[in-house]
C-alpha cells in the first residue's frame, strides 16, 4: 500500500502528526509511507524512521505542474492531516481515496468536501484526532502510547545548559499567542530570587530582538542561534520549559520534558500538552476564547495570564521533581 501524508507546514502541527505516522508504520509495516511537506518540516524530520519518502510541497505554478506530473494518482490513499483547501486538493490529486477530518473539524470547511472518507473525530486532542485518521486503514486499536521519535541534534555550546535550567521560549508563530516580555522577565526574576533556579531565554527565527529585550530586562542569558533540531538538544538538558502554545512547546512535550503551557487564543483541551507532568495556565473568565484568531483588538487573553499563576505552575513542577 502506498500512503501519502499531507501536512505541509508548521513545526508544532508536524509534531502532532508524528504519532499518526508511527501508528501507520507499526500496523502496516509493509506500506510505503510518503509525506508531502514544506522545506522547514523536511529539514526538521529528515531521517524519521517511519517515513520512506519526502515529497516537496509545491508553491509555484511550475512546481504544481511537476507535482501533478510525478505524483498524480500515485498513491492508494492520501491522508490530509492539515485541513486546508490547498492540502485537500493536493491530497485528492495524489489519490482517488482521501481521508481527512469532517466539516467542523478542519480549518477551512470546504476542504472536507474533497475527502472521500471524512472522519468525525471522537477524541478532543488534535494528536488523537490525527491518529483517528489511521483507523480506516488499520482498524480499531487502543491509543495507549503516544510515540513521536522526534529527531534532535546536539545543542551548540552554552554554559547555562550544564546547570539544568528553566528555559523560557518567548516567541510564537502568531502574535496573539505571545506572553508579554515584561511578564517573562518578571517570572525569570522570581524564579532566580525565590527558587534559586538558573533561567535562560530561547528563541527562533525573527525572535532575536524580543529575546534580547526579555533577557536584558531580567538579566538572564540568551541562547545562541539554533536549528529546530538543536533546540530539541537544548530541551533535553533543561529542567522544564515555559512557553506559549507554539512549536517549541510541542517539541518539549514530544521529548518528554515537563512544560508550563501558556494558552490564550487556542484550547488547552485540543492543543495543550498531551500527557502527564505538564502544567497549563489559562486566563479566566474571557468568553471569546478559544477563538483561534491571529489578530485581536485588545490582546486580552495573554495579558490576563498572571506572573503569579505561571510562577506557581513552575513551582509545582519543581516540587514534583525534587520530591519524587
Amino acid at each position: 500500500m502506498r500512503i501519502l501524508i499531507v501536512r505541509i507546514g508548521a513545526m508544532g502541527d508536524a509534531i502532532h502528526t508524528l504519532p499518526l505516522v508511527n501508528d501507520l508504520r507499526d500496523r502496516l509495516p509493509k506500506a510505503e509511507i510518503s509525506w508531502l511537506a514544506g522545506p522547514a518540516v523536511r529539514r526538521f524530520l529528515s531521517g524519521h524512521p517511519a517515513v520512506d519518502r519526502w515529497v516537496p510541497a509545491p508553491r509555484k505554478a511550475g512546481e504544481v505542474m511537476r507535482f501533478l506530473s510525478e505524483e498524480r494518482k500515485r498513491y492508494d490513499v492520501a491522508i490530509d492531516a492539515q485541513g486546508l483547501i490547498k492540502s485537500a486538493l493536493l491530497a485528492r490529486a495524489a489519490s482517488s481515496r482521501v481521508i481527512g477530518r469532517a466539516s467542523g473539524f478542519v480549518r477551512e470547511a470546504p476542504a472536507a468536501w474533497v475527502y472521500t472518507e471524512p472522519i468525525r473525530p471522537r477524541l478532543p486532542h488534535i494528536i488523537e484526532q490525527n491518529r483517528e485518521l489511521a483507523l480506516p486503514l488499520t482498524g480499531p486499536f487502543p491509543f495507549e502510547e503516544t510515540r513521536y521519535d522526534v529527531p534532535i541534534d546536539p545543542p551548540p555550546e552554552w554554559d547555562l545548559l550544564e546547570e539544568r535550567p528553566v528555559l523560557l521560549n518567548i516567541g510564537g508563530g502568531w502574535w496573539t499567542k505571545l506572553w508579554p516580555p515584561e511578564m517573562f522577565a518578571a517570572l525569570a526574576k522570581r524564579l532566580r530570587e525565590e527558587l534559586d533556579l538558573p533561567v535562560g531565554v530561547v528563541w527562533g527565527p525573527g525572535e532575536e530582538t524580543l529575546a534580547e529585550k526579555t533577557a536584558r530586562m531580567a538579566s538572564i542569558p540568551i541562547a545562541p542561534r539554533t536549528s529546530f533540531r538543536e533546540l530539541g538538544g537544548m530541551f533535553r538538558k533543561a529542567r522544564l520549559v515555559v512557553s506559549g502554545e507554539t512549536g517549541p512547546l510541542h517539541l518539549a512535550v514530544a521529548l518528554g520534558i515537563p512544560t508550563v503551557a501558556l494558552i490564550g487564543p487556542t484550547s488547552a483541551e485540543r492543543n495543550g500538552p498531551l500527557g502527564s507532568g505538564h502544567e497549563v495556565v489559562e486566563p479566566e473568565a474571557i468568553p471569546c476564547r478559544p477563538c483561534y484568531a491571529r489578530r485581536c483588538i485588545d490582546f486580552r487573553c495573554m495579558n490576563a495570564i498572571s506572573v503569579d499563576k505561571v510562577f506557581e505552575a513552575v513551582n509545582r513542577i519543581v516540587w514534583r521533581q525534587d520530591h519524587g
